[in-house]
């Protein structure tokens, strides 16, 4: 599974072997990197994992769309929202995937993407924000609604929202924009960050 769909390279090209031994043999500071390759699609990956093959052909619960409907055991479902800022589809992934758990867990989850809820960030229930930041950019999909929280100057638009913001990046980059979005996402929300 991971050499049909992953890339792998040496961290540091120039590495020479050296063997640590405790309990096992094992290659001392060895590390690698694996990126997806280029035909492979983020959350056509995450499905594949998450998909039983010998039911391939027929329609899974999980490529259902995700409604606001349902009850678990005779209870209503709580509302949810999960909202995504995504231009590779990992955040997008994580955003369904999250939503797939949520809703085992009793809550009814509407997904989409933060440019959907510009203007009207759900009040009365909670709220996830899951986004990338490209050098200090919001990525494509999120752009309108970072644009307009930034125009929010001491309105109190956003009062009420139960939220948690979830910023994914390269722990590799060492630019101090890496996490400018998601920062300026809580700020404006009401999180002081220092």
């Amino acid at each position: 599974m991971l050499l049909q769909n992953f890339d792998f390279r040496f961290d540091d090209p120039s590495y020479q072997l050296q063997i640590s031994q405790t309990l096992t043999i094992k290659p001392k500071n060895f590390f690698m990197h694996a990126t997806l390759r280029e035909h492979i699609d983020p959350i056509h990956l995450e499905k594949m994992l998450h998909v039983d093959t010998s039911q391939q052909g027929k329609h899974s619960d999980k490529d259902k769309p995700i409604a606001r409907s349902g009850a678990v055991n005779n209870k209503e479902k709580k509302p949810m929202a999960i909202l995504y800022g995504s231009n590779s589809g990992t955040c997008e992934a994580l955003a369904q995937n999250l939503a797939r758990v949520a809703g085992a867990r009793g809550f009814s989850v509407k997904v989409g993407t933060l440019d959907f809820a510009t203007g009207k960030v759900p009040k009365g229930e909670p709220v996830v924000m899951i986004s990338s930041s490209y050098e200090g950019q919001p990525p494509d999909n999120a752009a309108h609604f970072v644009n307009w929280l930034s125009s929010l100057d001491g309105e109190k638009t956003l009062e009420g929202v139960n939220y948690a913001v979830y910023g994914c990046g390269n722990r590799m980059s060492h630019s101090s924009k890496h996490f400018s979005v998601h920062t300026n996402i809580s700020r404006r929300l009401g999180f002081n960050l220092p």
